[in-house]
Protein backbone atom coordinates (compact mmCIF):
# COMPACT_ATOMS: atom_id res chain seq x y z
CA UNK A 1 0.00 0.00 0.00
CA UNK A 2 2.69 2.12 0.54
CA UNK A 3 3.48 2.04 -3.14
CA UNK A 4 0.48 3.39 -4.35
CA UNK A 5 0.62 6.22 -2.10
CA UNK A 6 4.22 7.10 -3.04
CA UNK A 7 2.92 7.19 -6.78
CA UNK A 8 0.10 9.19 -5.57
CA UNK A 9 2.33 11.25 -3.88
CA UNK A 10 5.13 11.78 -6.86
CA UNK A 11 1.99 12.33 -9.40
CA UNK A 12 0.98 15.27 -6.74
CA UNK A 13 4.72 16.13 -6.32
CA UNK A 14 4.64 16.81 -10.62
CA UNK A 15 1.31 18.08 -10.63
CA UNK A 16 1.90 20.84 -7.87
CA UNK A 17 5.54 21.97 -8.63
CA UNK A 18 5.05 25.85 -9.39
CA UNK A 19 2.77 25.87 -6.40
CA UNK A 20 5.38 24.43 -4.65
CA UNK A 21 8.35 27.09 -5.76
CA UNK A 22 5.79 30.05 -4.93
CA UNK A 23 4.94 28.73 -1.78
CA UNK A 24 1.49 28.85 -2.13
CA UNK A 25 0.38 25.09 -1.08
CA UNK A 26 -1.35 25.01 2.41
CA UNK A 27 1.04 23.61 5.32
CA UNK A 28 -0.50 20.31 5.56
CA UNK A 29 0.86 19.67 1.73
CA UNK A 30 3.69 21.46 2.04
CA UNK A 31 4.93 19.12 4.72
CA UNK A 32 3.61 16.14 2.96
CA UNK A 33 5.62 17.48 0.05
CA UNK A 34 9.15 17.90 1.59
CA UNK A 35 8.58 14.67 3.44
CA UNK A 36 8.10 12.48 -0.33
CA UNK A 37 11.12 14.52 -1.47
CA UNK A 38 13.39 12.91 1.00
CA UNK A 39 11.91 9.64 0.49
CA UNK A 40 12.00 9.75 -2.99
CA UNK A 41 15.10 10.31 -5.16
CA UNK A 42 13.14 10.99 -8.93
CA UNK A 43 10.80 13.33 -7.32
CA UNK A 44 13.89 15.18 -5.24
CA UNK A 45 16.10 15.43 -8.89
CA UNK A 46 12.91 16.47 -10.59
CA UNK A 47 12.02 19.83 -8.17
CA UNK A 48 16.02 20.33 -8.27
CA UNK A 49 15.70 20.94 -11.71
CA UNK A 50 12.81 22.83 -11.83
CA UNK A 51 14.48 25.18 -9.20
CA UNK A 52 17.60 25.75 -11.22
CA UNK A 53 15.66 26.22 -14.29
CA UNK A 54 13.67 28.67 -12.30
CA UNK A 55 16.17 30.62 -10.70
CA UNK A 56 18.04 30.63 -14.43
CA UNK A 57 14.77 32.54 -16.05
CA UNK A 58 14.56 34.72 -12.99
CA UNK A 59 18.39 36.05 -13.36
CA UNK A 60 17.43 36.35 -17.06
CA UNK A 61 14.44 38.17 -16.03
CA UNK A 62 16.44 40.53 -14.43
CA UNK A 63 19.33 41.28 -16.95
CA UNK A 64 18.70 44.96 -17.93
CA UNK A 65 19.53 45.99 -21.46
CA UNK A 66 22.25 48.29 -21.82
CA UNK A 67 20.78 52.08 -21.40
CA UNK A 68 22.89 52.95 -24.53
CA UNK A 69 21.23 50.69 -27.07
CA UNK A 70 18.86 53.09 -27.89
CA UNK A 71 21.26 55.72 -29.17
CA UNK A 72 23.38 53.56 -30.96
CA UNK A 73 19.97 52.22 -32.83
CA UNK A 74 19.61 55.45 -33.83
CA UNK A 75 23.04 56.66 -34.98
CA UNK A 76 23.13 53.82 -37.03
CA UNK A 77 19.38 54.57 -38.31
CA UNK A 78 20.63 58.12 -39.32
CA UNK A 79 24.49 57.19 -40.83
CA UNK A 80 22.74 55.05 -43.11
CA UNK A 81 20.33 57.78 -43.96
CA UNK A 82 22.85 59.94 -44.69
CA UNK A 83 25.11 57.36 -46.72
CA UNK A 84 21.29 56.93 -48.87
CA UNK A 85 20.98 60.80 -49.24
CA UNK A 86 24.23 60.97 -51.21
CA UNK A 87 23.29 58.12 -53.32
CA UNK A 88 20.57 59.29 -56.10
CA UNK A 89 17.24 57.40 -56.39
CA UNK A 90 16.96 55.25 -58.75
CA UNK A 91 13.60 56.58 -59.86
CA UNK A 92 15.45 59.58 -60.74
CA UNK A 93 18.55 57.88 -62.59
CA UNK A 94 15.52 56.67 -64.96
CA UNK A 95 13.79 59.33 -65.63
CA UNK A 96 17.02 61.34 -65.99
CA UNK A 97 18.10 58.92 -68.76
CA UNK A 98 15.15 58.56 -70.39
CA UNK A 99 15.29 62.74 -70.67
CA UNK A 100 18.46 62.58 -71.93
CA UNK A 101 18.45 60.12 -74.37
CA UNK A 102 15.36 61.94 -76.07
CA UNK A 103 17.30 65.51 -75.67
CA UNK A 104 20.50 63.73 -77.59
CA UNK A 105 18.26 62.32 -80.25
CA UNK A 106 16.76 65.25 -81.15
CA UNK A 107 19.63 66.69 -81.42
CA UNK A 108 21.15 64.04 -84.20
CA UNK A 109 17.62 64.51 -85.85
CA UNK A 110 18.31 68.31 -85.78
CA UNK A 111 22.32 67.96 -86.82
CA UNK A 112 21.08 65.55 -90.04
CA UNK A 113 18.29 67.55 -91.21
CA UNK A 114 21.12 70.50 -90.78
CA UNK A 115 23.35 68.12 -92.78
CA UNK A 116 21.34 67.54 -95.50
CA UNK A 117 20.77 70.73 -96.21
CA UNK A 118 24.34 71.69 -96.06
CA UNK A 119 25.67 69.17 -98.35
CA UNK A 120 22.45 69.28 -101.07
CA UNK A 121 21.30 72.77 -101.18
CA UNK A 122 20.03 71.64 -105.08
CA UNK A 123 17.61 69.99 -103.78
CA UNK A 124 15.60 72.84 -101.99
CA UNK A 125 16.69 75.37 -104.61
CA UNK A 126 15.09 72.80 -107.13
CA UNK A 127 11.77 72.61 -105.20
CA UNK A 128 12.28 76.96 -104.65
CA UNK A 129 12.44 77.27 -108.49
CA UNK A 130 9.59 75.16 -109.25
CA UNK A 131 7.46 76.63 -107.04
CA UNK A 132 8.57 80.09 -108.78
CA UNK A 133 7.55 78.92 -112.16
CA UNK A 134 4.14 77.50 -110.94
CA UNK A 135 3.79 81.47 -109.99
CA UNK A 136 4.71 82.92 -113.08
CA UNK A 137 2.38 80.16 -115.21
CA UNK A 138 -0.47 81.01 -113.28
CA UNK A 139 0.35 85.01 -113.79
CA UNK A 140 0.77 84.60 -117.45
CA UNK A 141 -1.83 81.87 -118.08
CA UNK A 142 0.52 79.99 -119.68
CA UNK A 143 -1.74 76.46 -120.58
CA UNK A 144 0.29 73.50 -119.36
CA UNK A 145 0.88 71.74 -122.94
CA UNK A 146 4.31 73.92 -123.47
CA UNK A 147 5.60 72.02 -120.52
CA UNK A 148 4.57 69.11 -121.74
CA UNK A 149 5.92 70.22 -125.16
CA UNK A 150 9.33 71.25 -123.52
CA UNK A 151 9.61 67.97 -121.24
CA UNK A 152 9.23 66.04 -124.57
CA UNK A 153 12.12 67.66 -125.80
CA UNK A 154 14.24 67.49 -123.05
CA UNK A 155 14.29 64.20 -123.06
CA UNK A 156 15.96 64.15 -126.21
Amino acid sequence: MQKTTNKMDCYFVRSNLFSYQEKQLPDREYKEFNDHLHSCKECNRIVSEFQSVSSFIDEKKSVQPNPFIQTRILQRIAAQMEGAGGRQNPLFQRILSTISVSFFMLIAVIIGFSIVKLSEPRIFENINHQNDIQAMKSELNIPDFIDEYNAFFDNY
